[in-house]
């Protein structure tokens, strides 16, 4: 089934400003009329799309909001500048993961088990994992072991981050487990086209599986630095064997399809709210070659970011300047650029320039001094030009400016300033991706200036949010949900 075919059904209403969608998680369990006697083939194409656009809007867009590399310029989106989105949107998150993704994962692993298929079964416990992790990343404890039940349970009790974090890992390592099986240990036939992610590629879904496993233990790095840094090694590393994801071509997205309907998030947010989402003045900056904190107006430095045209479009439209909108203040100017703000331009979600970051962070902090930080930031620089950049005709995008811009970002000094060049150049490549948001609680790097008139009951001191309020629903209809949550408290358990 190809991914435009399924969008059709999916997506209606998925787009980020959307009025809320009365459901909570009693009622997004896994449908009591859906049968595991189905097509696992068309579950799991359907399961891959959904992640990847809740990824896209329901996760990246706001995420990314907060940490000023996109904007909610103006119409409804600025309440996610400002910080004031009612928590009823908030249940159009809740139901993204848990009733279009995780549910139809649970059918393709219950299906996977009775007709003894382990390559589906382990893609859909991965694909999972990444659920489950995108969930509390943003939301704290949340349901986990009672959750995907129905109305058998029907006040699913929260789980702990902690102990969710533990099963992840956990999960991942029995997923690696059913990915080893031979080919021929599969009573049917084996995952194809139907997995829109990587085409059936087994050893692919092992590196992703391998770096996932990097990505959370990294989480861990304000509760110990150098064992979550020895533990990313381990997965990225089996011994002196490389085995996370090893170029760009193994990268884990979802490309979508080109006609309007069946398109990108980003492409149909910006084509159906025009001006609502813009790009924030921290990351522009970034791309003018300066600082987070300079005025949005200030003239673009001498080292000008290669991928600028790539990522943002120039502002005045037809002008080859390009501005973003200050934190917390109305307004549109550069929007999201060609590379992913096209119909057909890919929701990423996790990549080789992700990997060689958390190897190049898990050095640094084992030994600062280590030749091997700057060779993993090196990479990490060098795949995300190749992966972005395409048009050799850009003055600021050749190969001898590349070569200057990765010259100047990679300059380490064995110290402690070096971790926010890391994850400053992190930042910067993983845009749209809601894991700069999980970097920036971590590091407290780039260090973003405060947003404008942002203070709330439920952010009170006008701070940059660090966990999203649980959804309406969940509040009123789930006895279990914990009471009081704002941007900033109960703190999620890795960063406090």
């Amino acid at each position: 089934m190809k991914v435009y075919q399924y969008l059709n059904r999916i997506l209606v209403g998925a787009g980020i400003i959307t009025l809320p969608v009365a459901c909570s998680l009693q009622e997004t369990n896994v449908n009591p009329n859906a049968s595991t006697d189905v097509s696992i083939s068309a579950v799991l194409t359907g399961a891959e799309v959904a992640l990847g656009f809740n990824v896209g809007v329901n996760a990246g867009l706001i995420a990314n909001i907060y940490i000023q590399q996109a904007s909610g310029a103006n119409g409804d989106a600025a309440s996610f500048d400002n910080y004031t989105t009612s928590s009823q949107y908030f249940n159009s998150t809740w139901k993204g993961f848990y009733g279009d993704v995780l549910d139809e994962l649970k059918i393709v692993k219950t299906a996977a088990a009775q007709q003894q298929l382990p390559y589906y079964s382990g893609i859909a416990r991965i694909l999972s994992v990444y659920s489950y992790g995108t969930l509390t990343d943003l939301f704290g404890d949340i349901p986990y072991k009672e959750s995907l039940y129905g109305n058998n349970i029907t006040n699913p009790a929260y789980d702990k981050q902690e102990d969710i974090y533990k099963d992840l890992q956990a999960q991942l390592d029995s997923a690696l487990l059913e990915l080893a099986v031979p080919a021929a240990g599969n009573k049917g036939a084996l995952p194809a086209s139907d997995d829109v992610i990587f085409g059936g590629n087994i050893d692919r879904w092992k590196s992703f599986a391998y770096t996932l496993k990097a990505r959370y233990a990294i989480h861990l790095s304000k509760i110990n630095s150098t064992g979550a840094a020895q533990q990313v090694l381990a997965a990225l590393y089996d011994g002196s064997r490389y085995r996370g994801i090893a170029d760009n071509s193994a990268d884990a997205q979802v490309v979508f399809g080109a006609s309007t309907t069946n398109a990108n998030p980003f492409y149909q947010q910006n084509s159906n709210r025009p001006g609502w989402i813009g790009l924030g003045a921290s990351f522009v900056n970034l791309l003018n070659g300066n600082a987070v904190t300079d005025d949005p107006a200030k003239p673009e430095g001498p080292l000008v970011d290669p991928r600028r045209a790539y990522f943002a479009t120039p502002y005045p439209v037809g002008s080859a300047t390009y501005r973003g909108s200050a934190p917390g203040v109305s307004g549109a100017f550069s929007v999201i650029g060609s590379y992913y703000g096209t119909a057909t331009s890919p929701v990423i979600l996790t990549s080789f320039v992700e990997a060689k970051f958390l190897e190049a962070e898990a050095r640094w902090r084992i030994n600062p001094a280590d030749p091997l930080v700057k060779a993993s930031l090196e990479a990490a620089i060098k795949a995300s030009f190749a992966k972005v950049i395409s048009n050799s005709a850009d003055p600021y995008a050749t190969p001898e400016k590349q070569l200057a811009y990765i010259t100047a970002k990679t300059t380490l000094k064995g110290e402690s300033a070096d971790l926010n060049t890391l994850i400053t150049q992190k930042y910067i490549a993983l845009f749209l991706q809601p894991e700069a948001w999980s970097d920036y609680r971590r590091t407290g790097f780039p260090a973003l200036p405060l947003a404008k008139n942002v203070t709330s009951v439920a952010n009170p001191e006008g701070k940059i949010p660090r966990r999203i309020p649980y959804p309406q629903n969940e509040v009123s209809l789930n006895i279990h949900t914990p009471a009081g949550s704002g941007y900033q408290t109960p703190a999620l358990w890795w960063d406090k």
